[in-house]
């Protein structure tokens, strides 16, 4: 074959290449879009257009989801390394390959466990000769392999096997977790780690990298769900470091990449993707990794520092998870001069809270306001309500039965409305629920530094439902034929008897896409259903509790709020000098939703609808109770100076007087059935705009004869047990004593 034939052969391979790789990027986009409600993406344009990239990405928390979301904001094509374990499976091999994948081999999965035990004998004298019991050394081991220790306590290379039951390791264990197990009666177990040649693949990507295009690599090794940065390996250093001593003029970039779950395994949750500052390989640091030996790993290790300082300036790294919660609280408490952040400006903020945290968490402030979250976390949970319900507490008995009204109407729509989609749909969410949580559980028993391996689940959802769906659909739309068919005569009319005389395969199509249409409509009305069960909690206790006691905790944060304002004000130009209450849009940088479909706009299309009619239907009984509760108009209007400025408010102390509801008293409110409840929640509105109405009578009746005997309102209520839930027509359904 001609040269030119040749070179126009691998330019159809390329060109063939790329468009399978953009046709399954886009597939899966398209199916990872689906799952997220809002995926948000921070300083996009600093991704070089051109030239060699490696996008460094962490924290690792949501296995092969990671990647994708990588590639919906990336807007150039990146190519992974994935582990050669996740190659060899059947469907995730495929799609690997289809996306050009680069495998690489990792020792812990190639680890096979070792026959007999191990143990030292002499820690002190010999402490790099290891003794076994019944094992086989010279059939399992050899020069250049490892022992590792279980729980990856500890590993060490092997220099040399001196028989079956001993040989002699490059360095000693000085890790103490090891070394205890090492000297325990008996011994441990241990499994043989080959050595691995990874020049196949440290060639694969200079390959890639000197023909200008990108790199994803996530330096942690793995997938977990801790809320810190596992250690960073040093691959991504070596490859950037030999990469450019191999090409001096390769130019290449390291993008670290933050990726931030709201919560990573649900369905319809959010995400932000944040996108540093692009890195340089710096020349000096070359010129020392050419020279091989320490000052190669000193490079290594100097440069591996600078892309961790440069992840922590896109990530959220705290200690544990109940400091990741107080971070979290602090954060919504906080009230900035523009109270209109976007997702993305969120995590800004709450990432630069955490810098704050740690900066300024011993002083006697923030102790004080820690102690004030955490009481006040717990009254939350108590209540059983989130922190942004508490705003909805503010209103009185009426507006809150009129909105409750207005939500439950709204819900049987919707709830109506999703019902067919959702039934069709049950056996997706079961087995995907199941067979998720049964991966998790094997995913932590087989990992070390997994904390409930909820890494994994959103990934075995996404597989079983694009398996399950097609399967399901077709079987919905094969019945749906038999049907019509062989439809019996009480199913029998003109609509069946048209569709009879369609061809069978319309009727399948038509079938599908109806099963599919009515799936579509319970994802947005669900969705919406959903969060408006979400919200009856609030208005629920401010109907049955009374104002009187959530005001308490109305009061309460909006003082905490108060008090984490001005100290965040007061604090954060030390560590931010740009800091301005004014402009803390600005400072946080620009945030956008890249991802939107036509079921996010349908989703927010019938939920401002809802918001609008809210908000008139509000309007409309606050000026009833307003007008009905007006004085008479020849009543002479009180003249009040006006009032004082405030005094400078000083910091609440660190406890409040709190007054909730007894035990006794939630134990009968939740053994009200919602029928019951239901049933009343008329005669509660009823009978507070009537109570309304027969105040402003009295106090015209008064008015007219100021002897006349006292209103019912001024009755005192009978006695009754302290802590009850006592029926009274004149304040509602129930008012809390």
């Amino acid at each position: 074959m001609p040269a030119s034939d040749d070179g126009r052969a691998a330019a159809d391979d390329t060109a063939e290449t790329y468009f399978v790789y953009d046709l399954f990027r886009a597939f899966w986009t398209r199916v990872v879009g689906l799952f997220f409600r809002e995926i948000a993406e921070r300083n996009a344009h600093l991704i070089p257009r051109t030239g060699p990239v490696m996008f460094v990405v962490a924290p690792h928390h949501n296995q092969f989801v990671d990647p994708v979301i990588l590639l919906m904001h990336a807007l150039r094509r990146v190519y992974f390394l994935t582990a050669a374990a996740s190659m060899r499976r059947k469907f995730i091999g495929f799609y690997g390959r289809c996306l050009r994948g680069i495998p690489v081999e990792r020792q812990q999965d190639l680890a096979r466990r070792g026959t007999g035990k191990i143990c030292l004998e002499d820690r002190y004298a010999e402490p790099t000769l290891v003794t076994g019991l019944g094992t086989r050394f010279t059939q399992e081991l050899r020069a250049g392999m490892k022992i590792m220790l279980p729980g990856s306590v500890g590993q060490a290379r092997v220099d040399e096997v001196l028989s079956d039951t001993q040989l002699r390791i490059a360095g000693e264990m000085r890790e103490l977790a090891a070394l205890e197990l090492l000297t325990q009666a008996g011994g441990t177990a241990f499994k043989a780690v080959p050595h691995v040649n990874q020049d196949d693949m440290y060639r694969a990507v200079y390959q890639r990298l000197n023909k200008g295009e990108c790199i994803g690599i996530f330096p942690e090794g793995g997938s977990h769900d801790r809320t810190e940065m596992l250690p960073l390996k040093a691959g991504a250093t070596l490859m950037a470091l030999g990469a450019t001593a191999a090409n001096p003029d390769l130019g290449l970039k390291i993008v670290p990449t933050g990726l931030n779950y709201f919560h990573p395994s649900k369905f319809r949750s959010r995400a932000v993707i944040d996108f540093g500052q692009p890195i340089d390989v710096p020349p000096e640091l070359v010129e020392q990794y050419r020279r091989g030996g320490d000052a190669k790993r000193q490079a290594c290790d100097a440069f591996l520092e600078t892309i961790v300082e440069g992840l922590k300036q896109v990530t959220l790294n705290t200690p544990d998870l109940e400091t990741l919660k107080l971070i979290q609280a602090g954060r919504r408490l906080y009230q900035p001069t523009q109270h209109s952040l976007t997702m993305a400006q969120q995590v800004e903020l709450t990432r630069r809270f955490i810098k704050g945290y740690n900066v300024y968490r011993d002083l006697p402030e923030v102790k004080e306001l820690r102690e004030r979250i955490a009481d006040y976390n717990q009254q939350l949970h108590y209540y059983g309500i989130r922190d942004h319900q508490v705003e909805t507490m503010r209103i009185g008995r009426a507006e809150a039965g009129a909105l409750f009204v207005w939500r439950v109407v709204w819900l049987l729509i919707m709830g109506l409305i999703a019902l067919p989609g959702t039934v069709i749909n049950a056996p997706v969410f079961v087995v995907t629920s199941v067979v998720s949580k049964r991966k998790a559980r094997a995913a932590l028993a087989a990992s070390t530094v997994k904390v409930r391996a909820s890494d994994v689940i959103a990934t075995w959802k996404i597989l079983i439902t694009l398996v399950l769906v097609p399967f399901l659909y077709s079987m919905y739309s094969a019945m749906a034929v038999v049907f019509v068919r062989r439809a019996p005569r009480w199913a029998q009319s003109d609509v069946i008897e048209r569709v009879a005389g369609m061809a069978t395969w319309s009727v399948y199509l038509w079938a599908y896409a109806l099963t599919a249409f009515m799936s579509y409509t319970a994802l947005v009305f669900g969705e919406q259903a959903v969060d408006i069960v979400k919200s009856v909690r609030p208005l629920f206790l401010t109907l049955i509790v009374g104002s009187e006691h959530t005001q308490v905790l109305v009061q309460q944060r909006q003082e905490l709020s108060d008090d984490i304002t001005e100290l965040v004000n007061e604090l954060g130009p030390q560590i931010y000098p740009e800091f301005s209450t004014t402009r803390i849009s600005e400072q946080l940088g620009d945030g956008r939703t890249t991802h939107a479909n036509i079921i996010n706009e349908s989703a927010d299309a019938f939920h401002r609808k809802m918001r609008e009619g809210e908000q008139a239907l509000r309007q409309r009984i606050n000026g009833a109770v307003s007008s009905s509760r007006a004085s008479p108009t020849n009543e002479p209007e009180d003249c009040e100076p006006p009032s004082p400025p405030p005094a400078p408010r000083q910091r609440r102390a660190s406890k409040y007087a709190f007054n909730p509801p007894t035990p006794r008293t939630m134990e009968t409110l939740n053994s009200i059935s919602p029928m019951e409840f239901l049933s009343n929640v008329t005669g509660t509105i009823l009978g507070t705009v009537a109570s309304a109405a027969e105040q402003a009578a009295s106090t015209a009746s008064a008015a007219a004869a100021p002897d006349s005997e006292q209103s019912d309102k001024d009755k005192p209520p009978a006695e009754h047990d302290d802590g009850a839930l006592t029926p009274d027509p004149r304040k509602g359904l129930f008012y809390f004593t």
